[in-house]
């Protein structure tokens, strides 16, 4: 009761504020001040990506939500083009990135083709998604039956070969997108030197189809890193085979376990 009280008066105190002339500057202000910090999280996000990501280079983050990763990114001297339609987190990266002149905003969604498609916008932003089988897998498996999908956004889809047109081929693509990397990899038919892309063990046959595409393209080798260790979990680099294997071992072993693979082009 106390709580609900608390939270009633910091709502009416904000409504209140937003009224005060320059209000909204000093917000703007703030949030991008918080923004540029690093946690110490992100200041060891920072020492991982490093081996695949120099000054210079142009990076995707394909899911941006609210820039964690775009943040690391730029902090490498990446050139970053930055991939996300859900209203709430691209109206704030617009916010907290507008003097940064090395990042690149695209409010669309990527996927097979050309179009329009319907994002499921939930009430943890981080979990919005396009693929209602990730929605319907999660809830199933109990990782977010305590959330709500109850918001749906209609989002522009364009293709990862239409920007790499546009905006050349990046060293590293980043792709985090609650379930739907297959249909963005589906939109992907050259080569790139590095990706890496969210797996969960609910929908691990989704990530077997990413690592088939990807290895039709070129010759490659795989890691993985479970949850947010920002570590390696193998001693190698594995083939295509043996990286099925093992997150066929994974998921069997923790229903709920999830991280990210990483593909390298070889040579």
């Amino acid at each position: 009761m106390i709580g609900m009280a608390k939270r009633i008066v910091r709502r009416v105190l904000k409504r209140a504020l937003r009224k005060v002339p320059g209000y909204r500057y000093f917000e703007d202000y703030w949030k991008t001040y918080r923004y540029q910090v690093l946690s110490e999280d992100e200041k060891r996000c920072v020492k991982f990506y490093q081996q695949f990501v120099r000054e210079g280079d142009l990076v995707f983050d394909v899911g941006a939500n609210m820039g964690t990763r775009t943040k690391v990114f730029l902090k490498l001297g990446a050139r970053v083009v930055a991939f996300e339609p859900q209203k709430a987190c691209s109206d704030y990266l617009k916010t907290v990135l507008k003097e940064e002149d090395g990042f690149t905003l695209v409010e669309a969604a990527l996927g097979e083709e050309d179009g329009e498609a319907e994002m499921l916008i939930s009430n943890a932003h981080t979990i919005s998604t396009l693929s209602e089988d990730w929605v319907k897998a999660t809830r199933e498996s109990s990782r977010f039956n305590q959330y709500e999908w109850n918001r749906k956004q209609a989002v522009r889809v364009t293709t990862l070969d239409n920007v790499i047109k546009k905006y050349g081929t990046p060293s590293f693509i980043k792709i985090d997108v609650e379930g739907y990397e297959n249909e963005v990899l589906k939109g992907l038919s050259t080569p790139i030197q590095c990706i890496s892309i969210e797996f969960a063990a609910e929908v691990i046959e989704n990530t077997y189809k990413c690592i088939e595409h990807l290895s039709s393209l070129s010759t490659v080798s795989f890691q993985y890193s479970e949850g947010e260790s920002m570590e390696f979990s193998l001693p190698t680099w594995v083939s295509k085979k043996e990286m099925e294997n093992i997150l066929e071992e994974v998921a069997e072993k923790n229903k709920l376990a999830w991280g990210d693979v990483y593909i390298v082009k070889k040579g």
